[in-house]
């Protein structure tokens, strides 16, 4: 597999689909979450560490010690820091802030006709944070259920609709867009005759970055007119943008990363069952757990944004998945390349942030006076590459991903950059924070081969500031003080006197000017410091103006190899991930999915509540398509039936982005769809229970079909009880038809059993049992019977209420009771009932046990006499219960 081939299969197998780059697949940025330390954090304490050329603490001991020191050269500084340097300087986290830090702005372009009997789709993502164009196309449903999966994952902060969107009727798609998006998006219109699909294919022509993949590029996005018709839209919207605004964050694109992103390899995840099942943010406390930072022990941002891009989006496709845990086994085989890998990538910095500002026009979006830190910041990053490469070096990969993630690390252009950069810059360059610092930086940063002229001014540099070393010597001798000395990028240098040498500012004599008292410390200067630091500004501008030329030298070299540094954040970014799952299932009881048409999910747990509960109880579940499709589960409040229908999910989701799952044995579907109306209490203000609730059914029932998995809790809550036991009926009869994996919780004791002898439905019940003190405790597992508990609302709720309330609601069930059997009475015995109804149960579990025996004659692995006899055994002990 050559060069130009590995960053599309890494892409292939990552579906990083929020950072996926034209140049076979190159990742980007997104927003940054809370909790994410991880990727700023150093191999090394950097706070302890010096890392200047002019160190301000060898220059007081020089004025203590009334020695004279002065820089003479860069070598000379270097030497004289070694003693103070235990390692290479480590960048400051507040000063890369600085580079790498703009407000994350994405424009989302959308293209539908509104008068159009189909629902074609046509949208452009355009990351201005990270000069991104995502570009999809596709047929949405008839409530645009994928459309809103795409804005609820990129999270625009403005919307852009063509005009016959808006003008003179609102159409469906602005309607449903506007009552699902939060307030602080913006809605925004754009002439209809900037969506046009030619002027897309000349985006792409200008604008992607390799021109050996434009042919490839235009050739999958030809015939999607819908999305090159926003892409269009978008770049017109952009330049209007810039043209009217000054805003730093939008900064000219000289190229962009252009990517197709289709829908056919990927899980919809739609927003609702996003928010109810807390994938991403937890409802209640923003700050609070979800099941991405349960899951988020990367070490790096793009390692962070993939992962929950792949909760968002997992894959579908079955080779790609099990490439991935093939790749996780490998690396939790080796537990000390593990925590090499890690620990060598924590030293990253958001490699995406950094090297997007190489697509700027003429680098503009990195400041003058930063470009020098930026490409120290870029060769740190080269460091930091070589280092995995060193340990990737001796290892020889079974895993196909892992292989191609190592090669990535040993491209020869790699080491071309870093000669590219050590040409320009003196390979003795560290990183500067502070202001001083960052003017001896800026002042011998730039290699003095680079241009003659550098050596001249760096001369008079040296002179000067040995002279400014003299005069407040000079001064310190004269009037006996013990002066210090400081330097800021706007005043210079300036003298600081500690507020315990002198009484106060009148006592300073009359050549000390410009006097300020501050809480420790006086500040002044004198008229020939100031005379010397107008001098030296002037040098300081001449030397930087000359290094700032040769600096815009090197980043136009550099931009040539703008594919291969995308593909090291890509490497790095599926390598975090692998080893983030590795990771995070060492020590836990975790096991690796296998994949079939059938559910089988032995002692399986919900993945973040066994970490908070202790002695959490595990649950088998098995759902088969002809017997056990549509799963009914019944039982007391509280008996954990919302957290049995949670994990299902959960578990799923984790299996197909290639992770291990909590559970003894699990074999799982690959879903192409997740749906989940689940009980978190958060309701619409202006909506009741009920209606809130019919409205999510409606949006699920609208898009499932036999690759859904749909979970409902508590179905037919909030309404009387003749209407939601109607309705619950009936939507639960139309999902009997869908032929999808479906798992619903009621109270509605009634469904279960007019449903039960159906051939694909099964009757579950959450078990508990009566305690003598008229108190109920829960087992928290699930069962094939019902737990004969009556009343088991009214036990539960008997601490509350005052004892009188409780008699009065025991008769009135009684009285319930009686009407109730009196008008279900039909014309079966009850005997007769009971024995249809234990003969179905019967039949079930014949047809699963014949499932679970293919799937263990299917399997890679062999099957022990052991394993046989115990799934027997467990036939027999519960055939008749």
């Amino acid at each position: 597999m050559d060069s130009s081939d590995i960053s599309s299969f890494i892409v292939a197998n990552c579906f990083d689909q929020e950072s996926f780059n034209n140049h076979g697949g190159l990742l980007a940025t997104g927003k940054k979450s809370k909790g994410s330390s991880n990727s700023t954090s150093m191999e090394e304490p950097i706070r302890n560490q010096k890392s200047s050329y002019f160190d301000c603490d060898t220059n007081r001991n020089y004025l203590k010690n009334n020695k004279r020191r002065c820089v003479s050269s860069l070598s000379d500084v270097q030497s004289r820091l070694t003693s103070v340097l235990p390692t290479r300087g480590t960048p400051n986290t507040s000063t890369i802030r600085n580079l790498t830090n703009l407000p994350d702005r994405t424009i989302c372009c959308i293209y539908h006709i509104p008068k159009d009997v189909d629902t074609r789709v046509g949208l452009c993502f355009l990351k201005y944070t990270t000069g991104e164009m995502i570009l999809s196309e596709f047929m949405d449903s008839q409530i645009f259920i994928r459309t809103m999966h795409k804005i609820h994952i990129y999270q625009p902060t403005e919307i852009i609709l063509p005009s016959s969107s808006l003008f003179p009727t609102v159409s469906k798609l602005a309607t449903i867009i506007k009552l699902n998006i939060s307030e602080t998006v913006k809605i925004s219109e754009a002439s209809s005759k900037y969506f046009n699909s030619q002027d897309g294919i000349s985006v792409i022509k200008n604008y992607v970055i390799d021109k050996d993949r434009e042919k490839t590029i235009i050739e999958e996005l030809i015939d999607k007119s819908y999305a090159l018709s926003a892409s269009a839209a978008s770049i017109a919207y952009t330049d209007d943008l810039i043209a009217k605004s000054s805003n730093d964050a939008l900064f000219n694109f000289r190229k962009l990363r252009i990517r197709y992103e289709g829908t056919e390899n990927t899980m919809l995840i739609d927003p609702k069952t996003i928010n109810g099942l807390e994938l991403v943010e937890n409802i209640i406390d923003k700050r609070g757990m979800s099941f991405w930072k349960f899951l988020n022990t990367t070490c790096t941002k793009m390692g962070e944004r993939s992962l929950r891009n792949n909760i968002l989006q997992p894959l579908t496709d079955e080779k790609s998945i099990i490439m991935r845990q093939e790749a996780v086994k490998e690396l939790q085989g080796d537990e000390k390349l593990l925590e090499q890998l890690r620990k060598h990538m924590k030293v990253y910095q958001d490699l995406d942030r950094i090297f997007v500002k190489l697509l700027s026009v003429n680098h503009n979006a990195i400041k003058a006076e930063q470009k020098i830190n930026y490409v120290i910041l870029l060769k740190d990053s080269l460091i930091t590459t070589q280092r995995l490469k060193a340990i990737l070096e001796p290892i020889e990969f079974e895993s196909r991903l892992l292989q191609e993630v190592k090669k990535i690390f040993f491209n020869e252009s790699i080491t071309e950059i870093e000669q590219c950069i050590n040409k320009y810059i003196n390979e003795d360059c560290i990183w500067a924070s502070s202001n001083l610092e960052l003017k001896n930086q800026q002042t011998y940063a730039v290699n003095d081969s680079a241009n003659s002229l550098l050596e001249i001014s760096r001369q008079l540099y040296k002179n000067l500031m040995n002279d400014i070393m003299e005069e407040i010597e000079g001064l310190s001798k004269e009037f006996d003080l013990p002066l210090d000395y400081s330097f800021d990028s706007n005043r210079g240098f300036f003298l600081k006197i500690k507020k315990g040498e002198i009484n106060d500012l009148n006592s300073l004599p009359n050549e000390f000017i410009n006097k300020i008292s501050k809480k420790n410390f006086i500040e002044c200067c004198t008229l020939n410091i100031m005379k010397m630091n107008v001098r030296l500004k002037e040098i300081i501008l001449e030397i930087s103006s000359i290094s700032e030329q040769v600096v815009l030298e090197l980043l136009n070299e550099v931009v040539k190899y703008l594919s291969i540094l995308f593909m090291i954040s890509e490497a790095v970014s599926i390598l975090d991930l692998l080893c983030s799952f590795a990771f995070k299932s060492f020590k836990e009881n975790y096991c690796f999915p296998k994949f079939s048409t059938n559910l089988f999910l032995r002692q399986s747990r919900h993945p973040i509540l066994e970490t908070l509960i202790k002695g959490f109880v595990p649950n088998d579940i098995v759902s088969t398509k002809t017997s056990s499709a549509v799963q009914i589960i019944t039982g007391c409040n509280r008996s954990g039936k919302s957290v049995y229908l949670k994990q299902l999910p959960l578990l799923c989701i984790m299996s197909q982005i290639g992770s291990p799952v909590p559970a003894e044995s699990a074999i799982v579907p690959i879903y192409k769809k997740v749906h989940a109306r689940v009980c978190n209490d958060t309701m619409e203000m202006n909506s009741s229970t009920f209606s809130f609730e019919m409205k999510e059914m409606a949006y699920f029932l609208d898009d499932t079909d036999q690759d859904t998995l749909l979970i409902i809790d508590e179905l037919g809550r909030g309404s009387s009880i003749g209407d939601g036991f109607s309705i619950s009926l009936a939507i639960t009869e139309h999902l009997i038809g869908t032929k999808g994996t479906v798992l619903l919780s009621t109270h509605f004791e009634a469904i279960p059993s007019i449903l039960v002898t159906r051939p694909n439905v099964l009757h579950l019940h959450m078990q508990s049992r009566n305690l003598p003190d008229n108190s109920i405790r829960m087992s928290y597992t699930v069962g094939g019977h019902a737990s004969n508990i009556v009343n088991n609302a009214i036990k539960m709720v008997s601490p509350y209420f005052d004892p009188h309330i409780i008699e009065k609601a025991y008769i009135i069930s009684v009285l319930l009771k009686k009407i109730e059997d009196g008008s279900t009475r039909g014309t079966l015995t009850d005997i007769e009932r009971k024995e249809n109804l234990e003969t179905s149960k019967q039949m079930k579990k014949i047809h699963i046990i014949v499932e679970v025996l293919k799937e263990v004659m299917t399997g890679n692995e062999p099957i022990s006499l052991a394993s046989l006899k115990a799934i027997q055994t467990d036939f027999i002990d519960t055939f008749r219960e």
